[in-house]
């Protein structure tokens, strides 16, 4: 009998060569090329970018003998999507004068920056360091930016957490120096870093990247069993405050891989304030040893933990830990998820307003909204705190309630939909860039977006049921980026024009959607889905969800 060695991946040699995450970097970076080596490809995305090609011109231009448009997209990370005035200003004169113009927001609480050319790269860089800002650590094989609910920070009783995102950040993030030598100060140091990097990375790095949310204790706003590690706040009745700790959540999949599949989150243990960052060292490390790092498809750690089996994965984890774990608290049962939109007053005596983004593009709009516009004169004239949200929405904070009035009015002046103004479909929809940015992307999904909103939206009025709120999420693959999977609606791309659909998640965000069908052109899903929405309306309970619906009941 004879036992299959598997080689490690092509990435893993190229993060082992690398010298902390340098490699070619500098050289490629300074050449007169518009496009670097695939080797500075995968060691760019550790420093936040991405290399790609504007796809909408790719046929012509292959025509033509030219080659590809080639541009970069930048994530910034920005640790529980908190910014100041100064700080979105400075993002604002980035897009403006370095990127497409438009300020993209996340399912993750970031900023993305598309269609940078490769010239312009360490300028940006700079740009983001002048507001204590980076893009290091927003992609790759690490800890990525860690999301936690605004109401964290944005309600009374909850203080203790305000600082949780930004601590976790500097706990889990890369040591290298590399960043600042390449990007910002323009220097090598003298000699190759002897410090190392932390334990938990070592000169590999993880297997894939690692994912960290913090919800709130009722509000799972942040999809809290979609992470690599999920934290929710709770009261220990001997150990007072903590968070159950759940792992080995995922959502991304790969149509050329039927062993991938979308996975939500198991409690684990509950751990102290105390002990949170010493328990997720220990499970990053135990991801890093167990991590596939042959199949980068079946890499993410939420693998590791369903092979083992969760008892198992336990075990691995309190070898490195060194002490057993106890037991997790029960979950939450007024557990829902908050869309943070519209006027709320706060507990200072102060006023926060939640603003609907479109797929997360902050844009002007010849004719239309212009809301970038209104977000810059916000920034400029009032001393309030900007929040990005995992809806991909901003709220705007602190506003004093002498100037409500005026910031309201100078929303509507830039033709921005507020609250009662949005449809209920459109209001929770989220969408990935997808085309024509995207190299991973099949077909379309946040062009497209508006007219599949606008489709379902005419299918319910036409049902009477135009009041009832229902989640849309749509993808332009299965990576699972706008977290479809979990969604009452989730539509993901298949081909280059069509669709698989899956129905049945819900705003609680602890259940996984099913296939309903498969290889969908865009426009046939209001009618496909049509007679569904009939027998909710004459079946389900009065306040009963789509997704509660369809659980209940089936797709027959």
């Amino acid at each position: 009998m004879t036992t299959e060695t598997k080689t490690e991946s092509g990435v893993e040699a190229v993060k082992r060569a690398s010298n902390y995450l340098r490699g070619d970097l500098d050289s490629d970076l300074s050449n007169e090329l518009p496009n670097v080596t695939n080797d500075s490809e995968q060691l760019l995305k550790f420093h936040g970018i991405y290399a790609q090609d504007q796809r909408d011109v790719r046929r012509a231009r292959a025509l033509a003998g030219e080659t590809l448009d080639y541009i970069f997209m930048i994530r910034v990370v920005i640790p529980g999507g908190r910014l100041s005035p100064e700080q979105w200003l400075g993002l604002d004169d980035i897009a403006s004068t370095i990127a497409d113009g438009s300020v993209r927001l996340t399912t993750r609480q970031a900023v993305q920056f598309h269609g940078v050319v490769k010239g312009d790269l360490r300028d940006l860089a700079k740009g983001l360091d002048r507001q204590f800002l980076s893009s290091f650590g927003g992609c790759g094989d690490v800890v990525r930016n860690v999301v936690t609910c605004p109401n964290l920070h944005l309600e009374n009783g909850h203080g203790h957490l305000e600082g949780i995102a930004l601590q976790l950040r500097e706990t889990f993030r890369s040591t290298s120096e590399a960043h600042w030598e390449i990007f910002v100060n323009g220097e090598k140091a003298a000699s190759r870093e002897e410090i190392k990097e932390r334990p938990f990375y070592g000169d590999t790095y993880l297997p894939r990247k690692f994912k960290i949310a913090v919800s709130h204790p009722r509000d799972n706003c942040v999809d809290v069993f979609a992470q690599d590690v999920g934290l929710i706040p709770g009261e220990h009745p001997d150990l007072g405050a903590g968070f159950t700790l759940l792992v080995g959540g995922g959502l991304g999949r790969s149509y050329a891989n039927a062993d991938t599949f979308a996975r939500l989150a198991e409690p684990l243990t509950f751990v102290t304030n105390e002990e949170v960052e010493e328990v997720i060292a220990a499970i990053i490390a135990t991801y890093r040893d167990l991590g596939d790092r042959t199949d980068r498809k079946r890499a993410r750690m939420k693998y590791v933990v369903a092979d083992l089996g969760l008892a198992a994965f336990q075990s691995e984890v309190e070898q490195r830990l060194g002490r057993g774990l106890r037991a997790p608290l029960e979950l939450p049962e007024d557990f829902d998820a908050d869309d943070h939109l519209g006027w709320r007053a706060l507990p200072n005596d102060t006023w926060q307003v939640g603003i609907r983004v479109g797929a997360g593009r902050v844009k002007d709009v010849e004719g239309g909204t212009t809301l970038k516009s209104a977000l810059r004169h916000i920034a400029e004239r009032y001393a309030v705190t900007f929040f990005i949200t995992a809806q991909q929405d901003l709220i705007v904070s602190g506003v004093l309630a002498s100037d409500r009035d005026a910031i309201d009015a100078l929303l509507r002046e830039h033709h921005v939909r507020l609250n009662e103004e949005l449809g209920n479909i459109e209001r929770r929809a989220m969408a990935c860039p997808a085309l024509p940015t995207c190299g991973q992307a099949l077909t379309e999904a946040e062009r497209v977006l508006p007219d599949l909103v606008s489709g379902l939206e005419d299918a319910l009025q036409r049902r009477q049921l135009g009041r009832r709120p229902l989640q849309l999420r749509m993808t332009g693959c299965p990576n699972g980026c706008a977290r479809p999977a979990i969604a009452e609606i989730g539509v993901v791309g298949r081909t280059k024009s069509t669709y698989d659909i899956y129905l049945g998640g819900g705003t609680k965000g602890n259940r996984l959607a099913a296939l309903y069908q498969e290889k969908v052109k865009l426009e046939d899903i209001p009618e496909i889905l049509g007679p569904l929405f009939d027998r909710w309306g004459s079946e389900a309970g009065a306040e009963e969800s789509f997704g509660d619906f369809v659980t209940r009941v089936g797709f027959s």
